[in-house]
């Protein structure tokens, strides 16, 4: 089946270029695990959110889809069945009525209406977009206050002014765990977290996927390895440009990578070390929101838990969830909510089996509670305030604590091919481009591109590999060095500029050496880091991968080349240059401990003839949104 692509509005190499992320070939083979069209919230078989069709389906729509085309990013109701079609038709002429979104919202959130109706809903307000992003419409009479349902923070601008500047009391020794879920990217700020607290005298466990176990060890904390695969994850992600599966074939990959991922939670808080047999007992979790477990062991254990994240995971009204694409700003709260829940409906049934089997927990009911957020659960979000200032409806809670680096550059070693290619014209300066550990489905086709932009621009570039297997030249080209996996703090101070795909890692590090940014984001976050970006004037408009060219990479190298554009770069990394987000991570986490131990709320599985439930937990506190 040939996908119905949105009309191009670049050249020739982007329509190729589509064809090559996409696994396309112009015989109309199509790669299964790729979404065309956008596609309502359809069912949950087993639990499982899907956004799926089958090819029949698809195919039904095919007439709908040409008729609202859009370019990533924007609304779409292609993909949907006829029934689905006129029932969206209805939902969006409704929501055109004062406050209509609001009533279909606050239903969501009725703990009195049952699960299959709260489905319905969620199919007619929000459609899930093709590139994993969800998309929806709000209309422009509606007020901010008709939006918020119990988040816990009142929607009046008000203004919380703390400092993390001041010394904060140190606690006694603590036993902590960090429970990350990632890519190296984001594992990378934990391990320099981990060594501060240790440095404190504090015993830290860093659990994360097996891959990451030398370069936890060789940091010198301890490492207790985490279910899933990130490589797994990362080619899910890509070829589903987010959470969602895109193919019936996709959901059991998903799913067996959370579920290793949440059973092996609770072990990582308990068990002693693998390898040296010495017992570990957590005092306190530390975790970012996919490890989705990480607050029902922090139940369980009745010990405190503190969220830190490298993108915003909680309600505010100045910007959207960075996997929504609501364009209004009335709605840029309820896309939290909105994102949450379909998440929470993606992984409830893996939840409270764990919470069952594995922690003897009582199960938690769709949305249980009165939905807001937990009062004793701190989050501390890793960029920097320069960069995205914390937003003003954000309570003391809350901390930007600004990039965590890690320092790679003093012990590392590059090859002398690489120092000589440096060296050999130091008035010019590189331009690098990499997208880190993220596959690309046809590297040829990229690398090819991005020789042929270098070319036109007179400009020397260094083409990182990664997982992606850039760089693999036929004929070697003097402007062009390829090079293995090098640390950005040691390399990107010798680049002119750099294009990447915007891993608030990565995205950190090129701001921090003052270089301007292309972000070409492939899901997730990276679009959101991509506008942050281009808004502070330090980069382009980000270039969605699936819209990679020729024209538009030339177009993007003129941009950062633009003297202009390097001294705002230059102006940003002397703000931040006093930064240490580090610093500002320990001290967050040293104000929000506890001085005494927390009152448990958790409760024991009940009888089976009691009939019970518990509403101890709201929907938020069940996967760590706040």
């Amino acid at each position: 089946m040939q996908p119905d692509y949105p009309e191009d509005r670049g050249s020739e190499s982007s329509v190729e270029f589509r064809d090559a992320v996409s696994g396309e070939s112009g015989n109309g083979c199509h790669s299964p695990g790729v979404n065309d069209q956008s596609s309502p919230i359809e069912s949950i078989p087993g639990e499982a959110l899907t956004s799926v069709k089958s090819d029949t389906d698809s195919s039904r729509t095919a007439k709908a889809g040409k008729s609202t085309e859009s370019m990533p990013g924007e609304a779409s109701t292609s993909g949907k069945s006829d029934t689905d079609s006129s029932h969206t038709a209805k939902a969006g002429k409704s929501t055109k009525n004062h406050g209509s979104i609001s009533h279909f919202a606050s239903k969501l959130f009725d703990e009195t209406i049952p699960l299959k109706k709260k489905l319905k809903l969620l199919r007619r307000l929000a459609t899930v977009k093709h590139d994993g992003t969800v998309q929806f419409d709000v209309p422009g009479d509606v007020k901010p206050s008709t939006l918020d349902f119990g988040t816990g923070v009142v929607y009046n601008g008000s203004t919380h002014e703390e400092t993390l500047s001041e010394e904060i009391e140190d606690l006694r020794p603590l036993q902590i765990v960090m429970l990350i879920v990632g890519t190296r990217g984001d594992v990378q700020p934990f391990v320099a977290i981990g060594q501060r607290l240790q440095e404190h005298g504090h015993r830290v466990r860093l659990a994360t996927h097996s891959n990451f176990k030398e370069f936890v060890l060789t940091a010198g904390l301890e490492f207790f390895p985490l279910g899933g695969d990130p490589k797994v994850l990362a080619g899910y992600m890509v070829k589903n440009k987010g959470f969602l599966p895109s193919g019936p074939s996709e959901i059991p990959i998903q799913r067996s990578q959370i579920k290793e991922i949440i059973f092996s939670l609770y072990p990582a808080c308990k068990d002693p070390d693998p390898e040296t047999n010495i017992e570990f007992n957590a005092d306190a979790i530390i975790a970012n929101p996919p490890a989705y477990g990480h607050t029902h062991v922090a139940e369980a254990l009745n010990i405190p838990l503190h969220i830190f994240f490298t993108m915003p995971w909680t309600p505010t009204s100045e910007f959207p969830h960075p996997l929504s694409r609501v364009k209004q700003p009335v709605g840029y709260r309820l896309s939290y909510q909105i994102v949450d829940a379909m998440i929470w409906l993606g992984i409830r049934d893996m939840i409270n089996d764990f919470r069952k089997k594995r922690l003897r927990l009582r199960p938690v009911t769709y949305l249980r509670g009165p939905y807001m957020s937990p009062p004793n659960l701190p989050y501390g979000y890793i960029w920097s305030p320069h960069l995205v200032p914390k937003p003003k409806d954000w309570g003391p809670k809350i901390d930007v604590v600004g990039f965590c680096f890690l320092d790679l550059a003093s012990s590392y070693e590059p090859p002398e091919s690489l120092v000589k290619w440096l060296k050999k014209d130091e008035k010019q300066k590189p331009i690098y481009i990499g997208f880190g550990s993220l596959p690309v489905q046809k590297p040829e086709k990229m690398t090819e591109i991005i020789v042929k932009a270098l070319e036109i621009t007179h400009q020397r570039g260094i083409i990182n590999k990664g997982w992606g297997g850039l760089g693999n030249l036929e004929t070697p080209k003097e402007f062009v060095y390829s090079l293995d996996n090098c640390p950005h703090d040691w390399l990107f101070p010798q680049c002119s500029a750099v294009v990447h795909h915007g891993g608030a890692g990565t995205t950190a590090a090129g701001l921090k050496a003052a270089c301007p940014t292309t972000v070409v984001p492939f899901f997730g976050d990276q679009p959101f880091w991509g506008e942050r970006v281009h808004a502070r004037g330090v980069g382009p408009a980000p270039i969605p991968v699936d819209e990679f060219s020729l024209e538009k990479l030339v177009s993007a190298i003129h941009f950062m080349l633009d003297p202009k554009v390097k001294k705002s770069a230059e102006e940003l990394a002397r703000a931040m240059e006093n930064e240490d987000g580090v610093t500002g991570a320990v001290r967050a986490f040293y104000k929000h401990f506890p001085q005494r131990n927390l009152t448990s709320d958790c409760q024991p599985l009940p009888n089976k003839s009691s009939t019970r439930k518990s509403s101890a937990l709201s929907m938020r506190r069940c996967f760590g949104c706040s």
